[in-house]
């Protein structure tokens, strides 16, 4: 062990939310090797800065800035920024650089970027356009086909209401899984086939309302098993036994439905948990950690080493970052930024970056690399507020920059200071904060979110009608012409029924919705556990451990030794 490592860590007090947070002497190395100042704001404080500003999924419609087409954008029609269709935006049509500008040293770095940033076109979505194939309504997305309202997902046909998802075929209302085909209300499933209001299951077949199986078939309610077949509850039954409890059950209707989760959830109350979510955590710390190493206080990461405060890599190969939230794909020395990967290194303070290298406070930069405070360009080499230099100028120009930044901060509505090496005021968000990933794990009422800062959107409920049709409780008793009815969530919105999920829900006997789609996929996102760690006591054999589960939630929860031997 290095001397460093022996060393006590430093408490500071966070200039955000004024509470106490360590650094500890290997963070202080990293900090020295990425030649950034030490954080100011706690980890949890710095994460909801950067999740606040990663809004993907509400859409909007409004003009295209350069064509003055209609489009379906992220961008709500109040936001200032220009809006370009994303044909014009990825192409030659309009230089990026035409708007570069001098630096002017009378007024501080963060106010002459946001100056930029609302200048400068951005693309009405974030998706590789050219590889989505009637595919209009997704965004943070590639190579899709026949896909709707599919968000952060790519390499799928035929899918609606998904999110985190890679590799899907024929899928509804699926977050965070991968390689799946008929699958429907799952989270966290990998390589299963015909699956149904489950989670946390791997390759596994024609199972419905379970939680944590492997390489099983034909099981209901169940957890913790391992290739077992036709269960109910974790209890073993023939075939013909199984098909006709599973008869009893009466699936097709809402009811039924509802009456057999709750059956389920008190069962699994009565097993035990594994202290982690994912495999292969070595040295590792937080929770859904996938073939992780040294990568501590994570959350939801995949193939990655040497890795600290990090959420939602789930794209494989990141190293040696700290404070990262989103993406990767073979992205290293990353700090302080959000949606960045694509073969990436060094990138600091920067939002929706692929394919770049050593740029700093920059937005929607690609392929190019050396860039400070640029928005839009792509393969820029050495470019300042997107206007270019000579690399010996840029280098120079930069060093003074940054130290005007440390003598000259930049000062947000609340009194907070902002020096180099915070990432950007949540202020001159273009995205409102309940529109955000914040909203989704770090849940904040309007007053709270105000409050510190951010800004929010309420929604204008005169575009809210009221429903044509009351849902039936029994799949059977669906008729075609819904697909034409506007239903109402219990929230207000309105949403529609599509042909592909009529087709999907009466193939396998499922009630249609009662819900919008948006509050399904909130509802789904409540069966993760949180982004917290939590000292515990394993319910077994008393070790000390870490886990997201909370001392006083309900949950049995077991070390990883007890719990692999409970399952195996």
């Amino acid at each position: 062990m290095s001397q460093m490592t022996m060393m006590s860590p430093e408490i500071r007090k966070c200039n955000n939310c004024s509470q106490n947070f360590a650094i500890d002497p290997d963070d202080f190395g990293f900090y020295e090797q990425m030649h950034v100042p030490p954080p100011t704001w706690c980890p949890d404080c710095r994460m909801m800065r950067r999740m606040g500003w990663f809004g993907y999924r509400i859409l909007h419609k409004r003009k295209c800035d350069f064509t003055g087409d209609n489009v379906i954008t992220v961008y709500h029609p109040d936001v200032p920024n220009k809006i370009y269709r994303q044909d014009i935006w990825w192409s030659d049509k309009w230089d990026p650089k035409s708007y570069g500008r001098d630096y002017d040293f009378s007024k501080s770095f963060f106010e002459q970027f946001m100056e930029l940033f609302k200048t400068v076109p951005l693309p009405a979505l974030h998706t590789a356009h050219s590889t989505m194939i009637n595919s209009e309504y997704c965004n943070a997305a590639s190579d899709l086909k026949n896909s709707y309202l599919a968000f952060k997902s790519d390499r799928s046909e035929n899918i609606a209401y998904t999110a985190a998802t890679s590799d899907l075929k024929d899928c509804l209302d699926t977050s965070f899984t991968n390689h799946c085909e008929l699958n429907y209300e799952v989270i966290n499933n990998n390589k299963c086939y015909e699956t149904f209001f489950s989670q946390d299951c791997d390759d596994c077949h024609n199972i419905w309302f379970s939680q944590d199986l492997v390489g099983c078939s034909d099981c209901m309610g169940c957890i913790n098993l391992r290739s077992k077949k036709y269960h109910i509850l974790n209890q073993s039954y023939t075939k013909e036994e199984y098909l006709k409890e599973v008869e009893k059950l009466n699936l097709g209707s809402s009811q039924g439905i509802a009456d057999f989760q709750k059956k389920a959830n008190e069962f699994f109350l009565t097993q035990p948990r594994k202290n982690f979510h994912g495999q292969k955590a070595y040295g590792s710390s937080g929770d859904y950690l996938y073939n992780a190493k040294n990568s501590k206080n994570c959350y939801w990461v995949a193939e990655t080493e040497d890795l600290r405060y990090c959420q939602l890599l789930q794209a494989i190969n990141a190293a040696k970052s700290y404070d990262y939230t989103a993406f990767a794909y073979n992205a290293e020395w990353i700090y302080e930024s959000c949606w960045v990967g694509i073969n990436t290194q060094q990138v600091k303070f920067s939002f929706w970056n692929y394919s770049a290298h050593d740029i700093e406070y920059s937005f929607g930069c690609h392929g190019g690399g050396n860039l400070f405070g640029c928005v839009g360009l792509r393969k820029g080499e050495y470019c300042i507020l997107n206007k270019q230099y000579a690399k010996e100028e840029y280098l120079e120009l930069v060093e003074k920059i940054k130290k005007q930044m440390m003598d000259m901060p930049y000062i947000d509505k609340l009194g907070r200071e902002y020096r180099y090496g915070e990432f950007w005021p949540m202020e001159f968000c273009p995205w409102a904060y309940n529109e955000t990933t914040a909203f989704e794990f770090l849940a904040l009422t309007k007053e709270q979110a105000l409050a510190v800062g951010f800004n929010w959107r309420d929604e204008d409920k005169r575009e809210y009608r009221s429903a044509t049709m009351v849902v039936p409780d029994h799949i059977k008793d669906v008729p075609e012409d819904i697909l034409k009815a506007i239903l109402q969530c219990d929230c207000g919105k309105n949403y529609q029924i599509i042909p592909m999920e009529l087709q999907f829900l009466r193939r396998f006997k499922i009630p249609v919705p009662r819900h919008c789609p948006l509050c399904r996929h909130y509802g789904r996102l409540k069966l993760l556990n949180p982004i917290k760690v939590f000292d515990h006591t394993c319910a077994k054999c008393q070790k000390a451990i870490q886990t997201s589960y909370a001392p006083d939630r309900p949950e049995i929860v077991y070390c990883e030794a007890c719990y692999q031997a409970e399952v195996v």
